[in-house]
C-alpha cells in the first residue's frame, strides 16, 4: 500500500471540502516509478481548476509516500465520460446523456436511449430511446443493467427526447410506455 490510512483520510476529506466524491483511489507498483491515482466527480462535473486545487492539496502527501530513493506520481482526474454508470448518482449526473446499455442474463430493454430521471426509491431510471419512427419510454431497473456507458454526441439532443425524460403532466399523448423492471 503506497498511500497510509491517514493521507487517505485527509484526501476523503480534501474532496468532500470541494463538494466532490471520491470515486477511486488507485496504486501501482509495478513500475520503477509507483502510480497513484485520485479519481473524482461531482454533481456540477470536475473542473480543470478542482483537478488543479486537489493536486496543489495532496502533493505535500504524495511527496512523503514511496520513502527515500523511490518515484512516486501523483495523478488527480475526473471519471471521464467512458466510465460505467455504476451508481445512482452517476445515472442523476447523466440525466439528458445518451447511454448504451447492457443488461444482465434474462432481462431486455433500450440498448441505447437518453438517460431521465431516477427514482432512487424504486431503483430505476426512466430511458426515453427509439423505437421505429416514434419514441419509446421504459422504467429501466438499475440492478438489471450489466453496464451502461455514456455516448458522446456531436450535436443537441433532440427537443422531443428532452421533453420526456421526466413525467409528463398530463400522459397520454401519444407516446408509447414500456416496462422494464
Amino acid at each position: 500500500m503506497i498511500v497510509p490510512e491517514p493521507d487517505r483520510a485527509h484526501i476523503r476529506k480534501a474532496v468532500s471540502d470541494r463538494s466532490l466524491d471520491l470515486e477511486d483511489l488507485r496504486e501501482d507498483t509495478r513500475s520503477s516509478t509507483w502510480h497513484v491515482t485520485v479519481v473524482v466527480d461531482g454533481d456540477s462535473g470536475v473542473s480543470l481548476d478542482d483537478l488543479a486545487e486537489l493536486s496543489v492539496d495532496l502533493d505535500p502527501l504524495a511527496e512523503q509516500w514511496g520513502g527515500s530513493g523511490q518515484p512516486v506520481t501523483l495523478e488527480v482526474t475526473s471519471r471521464g465520460v467512458d466510465a460505467p454508470l455504476e451508481h445512482p448518482r452517476h445515472w442523476a449526473r447523466a440525466r439528458g446523456r445518451q447511454v448504451d446499455l447492457l443488461y444482465v442474463d434474462g432481462a431486455d430493454g433500450p440498448t441505447r436511449g437518453r438517460v431521465g430521471d431516477l427514482d432512487e426509491d424504486s431503483g430505476t431510471v426512466r430511458i426515453v430511446s427509439r423505437a421505429g419512427r416514434g419514441t419509446r419510454v421504459d422504467s429501466v431497473a438499475l440492478d438489471r443493467v450489466a453496464r451502461a456507458v455514456i455516448r458522446v454526441e456531436f450535436r443537441p439532443a433532440p427537443q422531443e427526447e428532452l421533453d420526456l425524460l421526466s413525467e409528463p403532466e398530463n400522459p397520454g399523448h401519444g407516446v408509447r410506455e414500456g416496462e422494464n423492471s
